[in-house]
């Protein structure tokens, strides 16, 4: 298994693979020894000002305890009580937030070697995270992220697939999704197919937009919203939604913006339904009428960032 083993993380700590790093960029003349002293100084004081808010924080609610079990009067700032047990919770929670974020890192250690060895043996590059893939889409009902993680990447004839899990917050087991996505020379409009839930027939009562197809079992099943309405007829014939309704994968959506065919599944990514996802993604986007392509074809490259995000008209 390639990278750092959990062994390996578990017997190293972090801050002596930290001084190790800065000693061989000295060594070696990338870094002078006032840029390292510096970024040692630098990080002395960030703990120094992170224990400080913590004691802060620590001081203010003792200080509030006591007032309430003292009937509501405020203590004084330098009263015993008051400082005794403020030392005492400091004591206690400073330690064990340092045991949690040391857990946290060991975790998340653990869970990239799993995925980088899992990537080696099935044939795909693997990146824990990627900031360029963060907030790609804007289509209604697209799972919202702060980070992506566990990019799992593989070119196919077919095209290159690309796996990864959409996240909020800091735990990539909470609040994720997992999606699989194949791009291409196009600049389609924002189409998301997605399963009917309660919230959508509420949305739908309030006026919310759900496009008809021609089979009633699949209006009944699923949420079709796009601002183009000819191209989502297009793309949502008969033989593609076929094969979505194939797929028997829990949760599962379509999307398709920009230059990505996307299929996405609530949770993190799971290994054991990603060669999966990635071959229905595939068929998806074959099933996309290639005509479509010419009719919303890409940005010329000179076309400034700005105007690529704004909503492609069709070629007449």
């Amino acid at each position: 298994m390639g990278g750092v083993s959990a062994q390996g993380a578990a017997d190293v700590p972090w801050w002596r693979g930290f001084f190790a790093g800065l000693r061989r960029g000295v060594r070696e003349g990338r870094l002078s020894r006032w840029r390292a002293a510096g970024v040692v100084g630098g990080l002395a004081a960030s703990g120094l000002i992170a224990a400080g808010l913590t004691t802060l924080l620590c001081y203010g609610v003792v200080r509030t305890l006591v007032g309430i079990a003292r009937g509501g009067a405020e203590p004084r700032w330098n009263d015993p009580v008051l400082l005794t047990v403020t030392v005492a919770v400091c004591i206690v929670v400073i330690p064990l937030a340092a045991v949690g974020a040391r857990r946290r890192r060991l975790r998340l250690a653990v869970h990239q070697a799993r995925m980088r060895g899992w990537a080696e043996a099935h044939g795909w590059a693997y990146q824990p995270r990627s900031r360029l893939l963060s907030s790609r889409w804007d289509a209604p009902g697209t799972p919202t992220s702060t980070w992506v993680r566990d990019v799992l990447t593989r070119a196919t004839p077919r095209g290159e697939v690309t796996s990864l899990t959409l996240g909020l917050g800091r735990d990539w087991t909470r609040w994720a999704t997992h999606a699989v996505m194949v791009a291409g020379p196009r600049r389609f409009p924002a189409l998301h197919l997605t399963p009917m839930a309660v919230h959508d027939r509420v949305d739908l009562a309030l006026g919310g937009q759900d496009i008809a197809v021609e089979s009633y079992q699949i209006n009944e099943r699923w949420r079709v919203r796009c601002a183009d309405l000819r191209f989502a007829h297009e793309v949502a014939h008969p033989r593609l939604l076929e094969r979505l309704d194939r797929a028997a994968f829990p949760g599962l959506s379509l999307l398709v913006e920009g230059r990505d065919v996307v299929v996405h599944v609530p949770g993190p990514t799971d290994l054991v339904r990603v060669e999966g996802l990635a071959e229905l993604v595939l068929d998806l986007a074959d099933l996309v009428p290639a005509y479509l392509t010419d009719d919303y074809p890409p940005h010329p490259p000179h076309v400034p960032r700005r105007e690529r995000r704004r909503p492609p008209r069709r070629v007449r």
